[in-house]
C-alpha cells in the first residue's frame, strides 16, 4: 500500500504494516509504502524497495547484502522497529554508507512486564493450574502438592544483561522484595542503587547465586550459547530460567536435557533458536516449561511508541541531517544523514 503520491518526496518503505502513528508523525513530507503482512514476497520487495531513502524493518526481518543491493544507492537509513538488531548486517550497511538505528525505548517496559509475567507463571504453576481446572481434574477441596510454588520475595533472582529491559525488570522485581544480582558487559552503579542490586563479575556468578535467571541480553558473538551446559551446571538445582532476549543465547539442547533430568525447576521462554517452533520441538512436550510466541514486546503502547521512535529517527536523519539518537553505527550516520527536503 502507498500513502501519498508526490514522487519527489523521499520514499520510506516498511516490510510490514506499522502502527498508523508512523504516518501521522511523518506527515506529508514523506511517501510511505508498506506491506500488509509480516514477510513480503521477493517480488514485492524488488518492486517497492528500489529508490527508497529509508527502510523500516521488524527485528525478525533479515537485512542482508542482497536486500541492500536491491535497495540501491538511494537508501540512506534502515530503522529497526524494536530493539534487536542481530538480523541486520551492520558491516554491509556501513560499507554502503547506510545509517542503521533501532527503537529500544518503546518496547522495554512491555518486554519487562512479560518477563515478570513469565516468571510468575513459572514459579506459581499458573499455566499448569489453568489446564488442571479446565481439564476437570480439580475434584478435591485442595489442589495437590505439585502446585506448591515459590514466593518471589524469598528468591534471589539473577539478571543477565542490564540494558533498558534488564533495568526495567529489576525495578519490577525490587517491588516484589526479591534479592537481585546481575551481570552486564558494563557495570551500572546507578541502577544498582535504584533496585538494590549486587553486581556479579561474570555470568557464572549469577548462575551460582540465583534461584531464577532472567535473560535480557542482546545477541552477539560473545552471548551466543552463553547459557549452555557449563552455565546450567553451575545453577542451583531446581532453579528457573526466563528468556525474553534472543533464543540463540541459550543452548536449547542443554536446556532440554537439564529440564528432562529435573536439574532445573523449569523454564519460561518467549524466544527460540528457530522461530516459529513446531509441535515436534521437545520443549513443547515438557510440563515444566511455559512458552509464548515471541510476544514480549507486543502491546498497543509499545507498537505506537515504536512508530513515534521510528518516525523521529527518519526525521532526524533525512530532514534535520543528524544521526538518530539510537544510531547503531553513529559514524556512518554522521556521514550519511542529510536533509532531503
Amino acid at each position: 500500500m502507498v500513502r501519498g503520491s508526490a514522487r519527489e518526496r523521499p520514499r520510506v518503505t516498511a516490510l510490514f504494516k506499522p502502527h498508523r502513528r508512523l504516518m501521522e508523525e511523518l506527515g506529508e513530507e514523506f511517501e510511505v509504502t508498506f506491506f500488509r503482512g509480516r514477510l513480503p514476497p521477493p517480488e514485492w520487495v524488488s518492486k517497492n524497495l528500489p529508490g527508497s531513502s529509508a527502510l523500516i524493518v521488524a527485528p525478525y526481518h533479515v537485512v542482508s547484502d542482497e536486500l541492500l543491493d536491491i535497495a540501491g544507492k538511494s537508501l540512506k537509513l534502515v530503522v529497526i522497529y524494536g530493539s534487536g538488531h542481530d538480523k541486520v548486517d551492520l558491516r554491509a550497511a556501513e560499507s554502503r554508507g547506510v545509517c542503521v538505528a533501532n527503537c529500544p525505548d518503546s518496547i522495554a517496559e512491555a518486554v519487562a512486564d512479560h518477563a515478570v509475567g513469565l516468571l510468575l507463571a513459572l514459579v506459581r504453576g499458573i499455566v499448569r493450574g489453568d489446564s488442571y481446572v479446565r481439564g476437570g481434574e480439580w475434584v478435591g477441596t485442595a489442589a495437590p502438592r505439585e502446585f506448591i510454588g515459590r514466593t518471589i520475595s524469598s528468591l534471589t533472582i539473577g539478571i543477565l544483561g542490564l540494558g533498558r529491559v534488564g533495568a526495567a525488570v529489576a525495578r519490577r522485581l525490587a517491588g516484589f522484595g526479591a534479592r537481585l544480582v546481575y551481570w552486564s558487559r558494563r557495570r551500572k552503579p546507578e541502577a544498582e542503587k535504584l533496585a538494590q542490586m549486587r553486581y556479579c563479575p561474570n555470568p557464572h556468578c549469577v548462575a551460582r547465586e540465583a534461584d531464577a535467571v532472567v535473560i535480557t541480553l542482546a545477541l552477539t558473538p560473545e552471548t551466543r550459547g552463553l547459557v549452555g551446559k557449563d552455565f546450567i551446571s553451575a545453577m542451583k538445582e531446581g532453579a528457573y530460567i526466563v528468556n525474553v532476549s534472543r533464543g540463540e543465547v541459550i543452548d536449547e539442547g542443554a536446556l532440554v536435557k537439564a529440564l528432562r533430568e529435573g536439574r532445573l525447576g523449569g523454564a519460561a521462554l518467549d524466544v527460540f533458536s528457530n522461530e516459529p517452533i513446531g509441535p515436534d520441538n521437545p520443549l513443547t512436550r515438557l510440563e515444566n516449561v511455559v512458552l509464548t510466541p515471541h510476544i514480549a514486546g507486543y502491546t498497543w503502547e509499545a507498537m505506537e511508541g515504536a512508530a513515534v521512535e521510528a518516525a523521529q529517527a527518519i526525521k532526524d536523519c533525512l530532514l534535520l541531517g543528524r544521526p538518530p539518537s539510537n544510531a547503531l553505527n553513529p559514524g556512518t550516520c554522521a556521514d550519511t544523514c542529510e536533509p532531503l527536503i
